[in-house]
């Protein structure tokens, strides 16, 4: 009879652990959720955002606990996850463990689908097939532009939004992820594609959204561990060599940081997803706070170039075609 009253009462208290572990969990999230900081340095900087956030296109419904996204998230940092997601989204409707083994074990695959079937992301159907919960669902990009302003909330203690559509801006109004970290405005524009589903006129926007809305720190983000020198860091060198001439390649490198990171004149990044994605982007910020934040008067030097609200202020290059990074490269 003892023994009976001591398993309910563990079970009673594994129950109070859950849920303290779910208030938890909710409390944290709640602490990284305001984005009134991120919507004020793009207000000073004439722009309104309009639109942000959105949750129809994600691979977890709406109604996901925090608890719930926490464990979602912490799963989006392997990148095995991520290509069985893809895969997933490939069959959405209706696919088994042996159509998402293409990059990694069925044993692997079938510890992905458990977990997403607890949590209700996935619906298994019977007799081994399954099919996602929300659908139509037409893109990874959404749910990799969620999980990347989730990492600045929870990693860099950065407010962040995603999914942000904002009015009157030269280059088009969307933009996949921005934060405002340590007092600077973060830019990342999330490649979901391999390098070679990327075009030179996405690199070219890319440049020109920075234009608009002037960030402190740029970056290029593609998931992918394959390399970046081959395809994205020519398709940098070929836009640079647009807006500024034949010498861009000596006035403006794209150096390589570490392995497969890029950066131009320490705050313009290429990212990919080698090792791990918090990893790298960690190393870049360091590198930015390192040697590009010299802009900001925290260094004994004299600013190379301005950023951010100061760039507006820059002076245009000899040849170029205009721009405001145009006139702050030099």
């Amino acid at each position: 009879m003892k023994l009976q009253e001591a398993l309910r009462e563990i079970q009673s208290l594994k129950k109070k652990v859950r849920s303290l572990t779910k208030e938890i969990e909710s409390i944290k999230a709640a602490s990284t959720e305001d984005p009134s900081s991120v919507e004020k340095m793009l207000r000073m900087r004439g722009i309104k955002v309009f639109r942000k956030n959105p949750t129809e296109c994600l691979f977890f419904p709406p109604d996901f606990s925090p608890f719930y996204k926490t464990r979602f998230y912490e799963m989006m940092k392997k990148y095995s996850f991520r290509l069985v997601l893809r895969d997933m989204i490939k069959f959405q409707d209706r696919f088994r463990i042996q159509d998402l083994t293409h990059y990694c074990s069925s044993k692997v695959v079938q510890g992905y689908c458990n977990l997403l079937c607890e949590m209700g992301a996935i619906i298994k159907n019977g007799k081994g097939k399954y099919r996602t919960r929300v659908s139509p669902l037409y893109s990874f990009g959404p749910t990799l532009e969620w999980f990347i302003a989730e990492m600045f909330k929870r990693e860099f203690a950065s407010p962040s939004i995603y999914g942000v559509s904002v009015k009157n801006t030269p280059s088009g109004g969307d933009y996949d992820v921005i934060a405002s970290w340590n007092q600077r405005l973060i830019y990342v524009e999330v490649k979901s594609s391999p390098p070679k589903g990327v075009e030179q006129n996405e690199i070219s926007t890319f440049f020109s959204r920075m234009d608009d809305i002037l960030p402190d720190v740029a970056i290029l983000f593609n998931d992918t561990q394959l390399r970046m020198k081959d395809k994205l860091v020519v398709m940098f060198e070929e836009e640079l060599g647009r807006r500024h001439g034949r010498e861009s390649k000596t006035l403006h490198p794209v150096e390589r940081l570490i392995e497969e990171l890029f950066h131009v004149h320490n705050h313009i990044f290429i990212v990919n997803s080698k090792k791990d994605v918090v990893e790298n982007f960690q190393i870049c910020l360091k590198h930015y706070l390192r040697y590009g934040d010299m802009m900001h008067g925290n260094q004994n030097s004299n600013p190379p170039f301005p950023s951010g609200p100061e760039a507006l202020l820059g002076r245009r290059l000899k040849g170029g075609k205009g721009g405001l990074y145009e006139g702050v490269l030099k």
